[in-house]
């Protein structure tokens, strides 16, 4: 089942890749984020995982700039 804000698969902690590529964005963009504070993130085991919680909001915060690709309008 995928998440109603995001799409993302209903996990607690995603993979950065997983976030890039729903997002159509790069690993090191997501990692920027985390860095930056603007999502939460930690490391598992030497991989960085994003907190689904803190991404929904993000998203939702930010709707105007960041959008999922397949929700783009079709020109």
């Amino acid at each position: 089942m995928a998440c109603e804000v995001c799409g993302c698969p209903e996990v607690r902690w995603l993979r950065v890749s997983t976030v890039a590529r729903k997002f159509g964005s790069s690993r090191k963009q997501v990692r920027r984020l985390i860095k930056r504070g603007e999502i939460d993130g930690v490391r598992f085991g030497g991989e960085w995982r994003v907190d689904h919680r803190s991404l929904d909001l993000y998203v939702s915060r930010d709707s105007v700039r960041f959008s999922v690709p397949e929700q783009l309008p079709a020109w």
